[in-house]
């Protein structure tokens, strides 16, 4: 005599998963921003930060303006770069998912065409940043910053 079991898939497994490589691809999506702005401040060319972020985030386009600004003016950068730090997704979907975490920017020495020191400012800590991101393209870009 065989006996046979019925067995129903769970598709728990499937969303936790698919959850997870979302926060994943999430915190991926902020770390390419600062890593496309840390070339940026460097190369004056904002391109790379543009093509991560929706025309509605306005701080990013504050910060993409300041960098255009700096090649309309001829002017150089030393130091500046962000460091990220304690990231992470809260669970979300493709039309919102939000990733907290520490955004740190080195201090800054803006000098202008003829070397003379332009500003500068100090070291800028945001312990708890807030990213909300949407997916754009087929890609995760960041819609709205919240210092």
């Amino acid at each position: 005599m065989s006996s046979s079991v019925l067995v129903t898939p769970s598709n728990a497994t499937t969303t936790t998963d698919a959850q997870a490589a979302l926060q994943a691809e999430a915190v991926e999506a902020v770390r390419n921003f600062y890593d496309a702005w840390n070339a940026a401040i460097v190369s004056r060319d904002s391109r790379a930060m543009r093509a991560l972020v929706l025309p509605q985030c306005v701080l990013c386009m504050s910060d993409i303006g300041n960098i255009d600004d700096l090649k309309k003016q001829n002017q150089t950068v030393r130091g500046g770069q962000v460091t990220l730090g304690k990231l992470t997704a809260s669970k979300g979907s493709d039309q919102a998912i939000a990733v907290q975490g520490e955004v740190v920017r080195a201090p800054v020495e803006i000098f202008g065409a003829d070397g003379a020191l332009v500003r500068s400012f100090a070291v800028d800590r945001v312990p708890n940043m807030l990213w909300i991101l949407e997916r754009s393209g087929g890609v995760l870009k960041i819609r709205d910053q919240v210092r």
